[in-house]
C-alpha cells in the first residue's frame, strides 16, 4: 500500500510570526495555505493518483486542507477525521514563537524535537508519548488492513503525529535519512509504502510535484 501523508498548509501569514499550535487550538487555513491543498490536488491527478480513501486529522485545518485537495483531485469523497491523527498537546510550549521556546526551555529540548523529533525529556508537553506514538501505529496498521494493496491512500495529518512517524522511519531507515531533518514544511508531503506492517519511506518532505504516477513510483532504496 502506498500512503501519500502529507502535512496541512499555513495558518500564518507572511507578516505574522508562527508560534507553537497544539492542542485544542484550532486555527483555520490561510490564503496561502488553501493554495497548497489545491497544488498537492492538481499534482495528485495529474499523476493519476487519485486516492482510494483520504484520512484526516480532527483539526479544521486538516478536515479543510483535504477538502480542497480532493475538489482538485476532481472527485467527491469526504475525508475521514480519525482522533489518532490529532496535534500534540504541547503544553507550555502552545502559542510561544522557536525564539520563545529555546529561552524559556532551552536549545536541547527544542532542537532535539525539532531536527530528529526526539520527544522532550521535561515534562512540559501535556501529551505523553507512549500512548501517542502506539495510536499512530495502530493507524497506519488498520490502514493495510483495510486498503490492502492500494495505490494510493491520502494522509493530512499535522506536525505532530508526522513527525513521530518519520522518528520511527528514521530509525529503521537511517541511511534513507542520513541527516536529513525529520520534519515536514507545511504544504509538503511524503511517500510511504506499506507492506506486511513495515513502513518504508520512498520520499520524505517533497514538493507535491514530486508525486509520480504509480506505474513509476519507485521502490524504496537505501541512501537516497
Amino acid at each position: 500500500m502506498r500512503i501519500v501523508l502529507s502535512r496541512h498548509g499555513n495558518t500564518f501569514s507572511s507578516d505574522e510570526t508562527a508560534i507553537w499550535v497544539g492542542g485544542e487550538a484550532n486555527p483555520p487555513l490561510v490564503a496561502e495555505g488553501k493554495r497548497q491543498a489545491w497544488q498537492l490536488g492538481t499534482a495528485l491527478r495529474k499523476a493519476g493518483r487519485i486516492p482510494v480513501a483520504t484520512f484526516c486529522g480532527p483539526s479544521k485545518r486538516t478536515r479543510t486542507y483535504s477538502d480542497i485537495v480532493l475538489a482538485a483531485c476532481g472527485v467527491r469523497q469526504v475525508p475521514v477525521e480519525d482522533s489518532r491523527l490529532n496535534e500534540i498537546d504541547y503544553g507550555s510550549w502552545n502559542g510561544l514563537s522557536n525564539e520563545e521556546v529555546i529561552r524559556r526551555f532551552g536549545a536541547d529540548e527544542f532542537y532535539n524535537w525539532y531536527q530528529r523529533s526526539i520527544w522532550p525529556v521535561s515534562k512540559n508537553w501535556k501529551t505523553r508519548r507512549r500512548g501517542y506514538v502506539k495510536a499512530i501505529g495502530c493507524f497506519l496498521d488498520d490502514l493495510e488492513r483495510t486498503y490492502g494493496s492500494a495505490k494510493t491512500v491520502l494522509v493530512v495529518a499535522a506536525h505532530g503525529p508526522i513527525k513521530c512517524i518519520g522518528r520511527a522511519l528514521g530509525q529503521e531507515q537511517p541511511n534513507f535519512f542520513g541527516t536529513q531533518w525529520l520534519r515536514v514544511d507545511t504544504g509538503n508531503v511524503c511517500e510511504l509504502d506499506m507492506n506486511h506492517g513495515v513502513a518504508r519511506a520512498i520520499f520524505w518532505n517533497k514538493h507535491p510535484s514530486c508525486i509520480c504516477p504509480a506505474a513509476d513510483a519507485r521502490e524504496p532504496k537505501e541512501g537516497l
